[in-house]
């Protein structure tokens, strides 16, 4: 059927569509010409001044490939079947830069423009190391970008175009719109973002995730390329800039996405431990280790392999997280994973690609590493050492049970994941958790190389006798009652004092300030989750006479008539009225004390409910914050009767200590990396 339509913008998607496949094209010949400007040593310089040309090509692809997405976005094209699945016209302008990662061909295209960008950037640092490192590079330039291809290739499909026309996406227009030649005056509006996703964190977390799964090609592409070269310890230094960038950017970003989830989703907390947080994890805890390996092997060279190891996983487990979350293995486990859209082998490809090169080249230059050492147990690198394999053996833990979809799908079996997945979780990285912070209190007093005992001890006592001074009043009171809280408690607390001893007495040489802040940073994140979620507590309970079916439900929630006033634990509230905007409803709680039988307004929520008609349901809580807790409240049932509302209130104490370790591990890996920057980029190597 032979219809011309009316009204629709082609050129913009078929020029979208020619810059995917320029970038792609430009992506392959960039990394061969950068091979043969590595191997033809007669005819480096023009093969190298070809290589810039077609890596600049590419990123430039690129960037016009991200404006285009955009300017169809910005213009609601709705003929365009990314553009009306991910945006409307109802959705505010603060929200419409959400609809450019909201779907997997839009995340993929952030991920290739960031490392796109970031391989100028290295056009310009990498100097002598260009050649080698930008083969590695532009090779997963040109995966990442085959991601956007959109075309099927016997009988296998390579890619997902945002560009693909509405009309297409169906198998056949017969009885639907598209037999219309003016369709596009019946589509009239877009299907919307998840509302979910309509958060400030969520216009942030995504970009500064991504940025950081880019950040982390670098130093996998250094450690190749030392393979190639035969150089085996100047890749440390020259990769260190980009691992502390790396750290802090994926940080950042898992960080944002626990401060998302805990405004936007009504489990009350900051982290789930969910196959797709968890898949984001693990990669960052691997390089945490790679980046203590590497600081150990500048001093002594028995780290060397694992540094290589660690570093380079790093980047393939990252690509893993991307294949657990795109190829909808984790579509019954996960609420957060994509489904299946067909790209499965091609993104298998890609991790086994970069798998198997790290696996070959270790394995070819193994005996290449010279790992003789000194053997002093009581030295700052022993102790990284084996702080470091502590941190991926739970890092180990993390990847098997988020995998076990995965097992399940190759070996046909039928093992269930964790049904308390919090508290398996928990559970497991307890132990994991006391002894990093036990290595990290031990490291703040110890010098590289040798160390005297007597000294070591005597500086040990006072730190963790305090320690154990400051636990008491906690246990005392009912703050931390089990015994394997009791055991972390004190020994993050030992550490964050050791470590604050160190910032301030310089008891270690030479001081790493970036590093002690780190570190203070995460004692206080782990001292605060501890102390937030074991006293986590649920104050609304069902004293209205209504019941509401099961035992839960009426242990957790609390049914409210409009302008009646209900007791709850520490407070009483009363429902005042609801405002529909939308598809959004917003309800006022107010909360109230009673003094000499007269109530007193202490504050107001407003949680909400979203009603999407393609989307269901969705609860937006509304907390209120206090200096030492939260109060978390969110609509727990829907009634169409607008007289009632069934609520759940959470108190989430010492909330507070958590946000400030985030704030002060992310800014001290920004310290810890503008140091290194400023040494490694604008000092004389």
């Amino acid at each position: 059927m032979n219809i011309q339509y009316i009204g629709e913008h082609l050129f913009p998607g078929e020029m979208g569509k020619f810059f995917v496949w320029l970038g792609f094209g430009t992506a392959i010949l960039a990394s061969v010409f950068y091979l043969l400007a590595f191997y033809r040593k007669d005819k480096r310089r023009v093969l190298l001044i070809s290589a810039r040309g077609l890596y600049l090509a590419h990123a430039l692809s690129v960037v016009a490939v991200a404006s285009v997405l955009y300017f169809l976005i910005f213009n609601h094209y709705f003929e365009y079947s990314y553009v009306w699945q991910y945006s409307s016209k109802e959705l505010p302008m603060k929200y419409i830069v959400s609809c450019f990662w909201a779907g997997q061909e839009g995340s993929f295209l952030v991920w290739a423009l960031f490392q796109a960008l970031i391989g100028v950037v290295l056009l310009i640092l990498a100097r002598k190391w260009e050649s080698a490192v930008m083969i590695i590079f532009s090779l997963s330039q040109a995966f990442v970008t085959s991601m956007l291809l959109g075309v099927t290739f016997l009988g296998a499909k390579i890619g997902a175009t945002p560009f693909d026309l509405l009309r297409n996406t169906v198998e056949t227009i017969e009885g639907t719109i598209f037999t219309m030649p003016d369709y596009l005056s019946a589509v009239g509006d877009g299907n919307g973002l998840n509302p979910l996703l309509e958060n400030i964190w969520m216009t942030i977390h995504p970009p500064i995730l991504f940025l950081g799964y880019a950040l982390a090609l670098v130093p996998f592409s250094y450690a190749i390329a030392s393979f190639l070269k035969k150089d085996y310890h100047t890749w440390i230094n020259r990769a260190l800039p980009w691992t502390l960038i790396s750290l802090l950017m994926l940080g950042a970003g898992i960080l944002l996405g626990g401060a998302w989830a805990y405004v936007s989703l009504t489990f009350g907390g900051f982290w789930s431990w969910d196959p797709v947080e968890n898949s984001s994890l693990v990669p960052w805890m691997t390089l945490v280790a790679g980046l203590h390996f590497m600081l150990i092997t500048r001093r002594q060279n028995f780290a060397l392999l694992g540094a290589y190891i660690l570093i380079t996983l790093s980047y393939v487990l990252i690509l893993y997280a991307s294949f657990l979350t795109r190829s909808g293995v984790l579509g019954d486990s996960s609420a957060h994973s994509f489904g299946d859209n067909g790209m499965t082998l091609q993104l298998l490809v890609f991790m086994l690609v970069f798998f198997v090169m790290m696996v070959v080249m270790i394995g070819i230059n193994f005996r290449k590493f010279h790992t003789a050492k000194q053997d002093i147990l009581l030295s700052r690198e022993f102790w990284m050492f084996i702080g470091a394999i502590i941190v991926v053996l739970a890092a180990f833990q993390i990847i098997v049970t988020t995998s076990i979809p995965v097992f399940n799908s190759l070996f046909h079996t039928d093992v269930a994941p964790p049904v308390d997945r919090v508290g398996f979780y928990n559970r497991w990285q307890m132990p994991f958790a006391l002894l990093i912070a036990g290595f990290i209190a031990f490291s703040q007093f110890l010098t590289y190389s040798a160390n005297d005992a007597g000294q070591f001890l005597k500086k040990l006592f006072y730190p963790l006798l305090a320690a154990i001074i400051l636990c008491i009043p906690l246990v005392l009171t009912g703050v931390i009652t089990r015994m394997n809280f009791i055991l972390v408690v004190v020994f993050t607390l030992f550490a964050l004092l050791s470590s604050i001893y160190n910032m301030l007495f310089l008891s270690s040489k030479p001081r790493n300030t970036g590093a002690i802040i780190t570190h203070i940073g995460f004692v206080i994140f782990v001292l605060g989750a501890i102390l937030t979620f074991s006293n986590s507590q649920v104050i609304s309970t069902n004293t209205s006479e209504f019941d509401l079916g099961n035992r839960q439900a009426n242990t957790e929630n609390l049914v409210l008539m409009k302008n009646d006033t209900l007791a709850m634990t520490g407070f009483y509230v009363t429902y005042v009225n609801n405002k529909p905007k939308g598809n959004t409803t917003d309800y006022q709680v107010d909360f109230l004390t009673k003094t000499n039988g007269k109530f007193n307004l202490e504050f107001t929520l407003h949680p909400s409910v979203n009603v999407h008609p393609r989307m269901g349901a969705v609860y937006n809580p509304d907390t209120r914050h206090f200096l030492g807790r939260d109060y978390y409240t969110y609509i727990a049932i829907v009634s169409k009767e607008p007289d009632y509302i069934v609520i759940k209130a959470i108190l989430n104490p010492y909330i507070n200590v958590l946000w400030l370790g985030s704030v002060l591990l992310v800014v001290g890996l920004g310290i810890a990396f503008v140091r290194r920057a400023r040494k490694r980029w604008l000092g004389n190597s």
